[in-house]
């Protein structure tokens, strides 16, 4: 028996045209080269496949309706092998070291992720998480190869660019006379208890909003862990500020919580990719950011509160 996939690619041809002559022009053989290799299918498997009819085409029998579902199916299963064949010839492989800043990496690191090891199998990725000085550190002695941050935290010498903006907005619980309102203005706030997000960086950064203005916020609890930080506002604890929301609004207890833009004018951080200065930056770190740059913007408009 000597059946080969272009015979079934053959007999494929024949049923779905319904003629040899048809099949022919499609694969680009002789009507004659066509029915030799029907007639050789036929005599490997020992069964009529077709009833041909002249002037009229072909008919497939009953058990060739059977071997040419077959057939198809095999065709299928082999282009899908060689174009899995070709992706793995072509797709990356290495290590890949990526920074992100803790708070947002469970927005942006999933999907990206996600769509990166599916094309790029043979890559190992390796995430580090961290504050913004903890990042920054990363990429100053580069420890990652390319990290997800805000801008605020880097330093001017590092490279960067800026994939989506992060403007600043309040977190209330949802039974809070505050969730009412469409805007929520510095100034009423600092009358309010607030529940601080304490991390170096974003401290400075959401205290500084209150100095511009000429405000002092009555800050009651700090903490450096976000979902913190929602636990105590939605326990009605006081409100805080933020940047980028979560996709719940749900809290780990059941509170509901609500999003304000703040209504000042205000300068916001944006996120960033960011690499470390002076080094080349390899296929691999290239196309892990072009993925980025695809991915983050598109969440970072679903989970930003603007507005104001």
């Amino acid at each position: 028996m000597n059946i080969t996939l272009k015979k079934l690619e053959v007999a494929a041809a024949v049923a779905r045209n319904g003629s040899i002559a048809g099949a022919a022009a499609d694969l680009a053989l002789s009507p004659s080269g066509v029915a030799a290799a029907l007639d050789g299918l036929e005599a490997d498997i020992g069964v009529r496949i077709f009833d041909r009819r002249p002037a009229k085409g072909v008919a497939l029998t009953p058990a060739g309706r059977d071997i040419v579902s077959n057939a198809e199916a095999i065709l299928q299963d082999m282009d899908s092998f060689q174009e899995n064949a070709i992706n793995w010839i072509h797709s990356l492989s290495g290590v890949l070291h990526v920074g992100c800043f803790a708070t947002f990496s469970p927005l942006f690191i999933p999907p990206v992720l996600r769509e990166f090891t599916r094309r790029h199998p043979r890559v190992t990725v390796h995430i580090h998480e961290g504050t913004g000085e903890e990042i920054e550190k990363m990429i100053q002695d580069s420890s990652v190869d390319v990290a997800l941050t805000y801008d605020f935290v880097l330093r001017q010498n590092l490279p960067r660019e800026s994939l989506a903006p992060a403007p600043t907005h309040v977190v209330v619980a949802a039974d809070a006379p505050e969730a009412k309102q469409d805007l929520l203005r510095l100034a009423q706030l600092s009358e309010l208890p607030m529940i601080l997000f304490d991390q170096p960086v974003s401290r400075n950064y959401f205290l500084s909003l209150f100095r511009e203005a000429k405000l002092t916020p009555k800050v009651l609890y700090q903490t450096q862990n976000y979902q913190t930080v929602c636990e105590l506002v939605g326990a009605g604890l006081g409100y805080s500020l933020l940047n980028l929301r979560p996709p719940a609004e749900l809290s780990y207890h059941g509170y509901r919580l609500v999003r304000r833009p703040l209504a000042d004018k205000h300068s916001f951080p944006s996120v960033v990719l960011s690499y470390p200065a002076g080094k080349r930056r390899s296929r691999i770190v290239e196309v892990f950011g072009t993925l980025c740059r695809q991915h983050v913007r598109k969440v970072a408009s679903e989970f930003t509160v603007s507005g104001g």
